[in-house]
Order: C-alpha cells, then structure tokens, then sequence
C-alpha cells in the first residue's frame, strides 16, 4: 500500500428484518483508523450494509487508492463485474 491507499472496511445488520439496525465502516489510512457508525430504528439487514459502504466511501478521501472490504460480496459484485 502506498501512502495515500485507503482500505473501507464495512458491515451492516438488524436484529429482525426488518427492525432496528446499525452499521458500520473503519477506514484504515496511514496505519491510522477512523470508524464511522450509525443506527436505524427500522430498517433492513440489506440496506445497514449498504449505508456501511455509502458512508465510507463518502467519507473525505481526495487523491486516495480505494480497497473497499466489506462483509458480504454482493456489494462489490456489480461494481466490478458490472450489472447481470
């Protein structure tokens, strides 16, 4: 990793779907972490992970490589494999 590669680490989930969620992103950059995190009084598993990844990569990251991670690939699969 170069100096200005960032890596988005994310996870979402509800307990109940629907029902009361949260979610969650650390970015990692420099050997440094930020963690950003939010909650839903009632929404899906679906939609925590989606917000985990909207958010980190909302977060500042001017110039930066980006390594998105999240905890499930059907968030990265259209992104990278383009829309089935």
């Amino acid at each position: 990793m170069q100096s200005n590669d960032i890596v988005i680490h994310t996870d979402g989930a509800c307990k109940g779907n629907p029902g009361p969620g949260g979610w969650g992103a650390v970015i990692e950059q420099n050997g440094g972490q930020v963690k950003l995190s939010g909650s839903e009084p009632q929404t899906t598993n679906n939609r925590m992970e989606m917000t985990a990844v909207i958010n980190g990569l909302a977060a500042d990251h001017p110039s930066a490589t980006v390594l998105l991670s999240p905890a499930r690939t059907y968030l990265i699969h259209p992104m990278t494999n383009g829309p089935q």
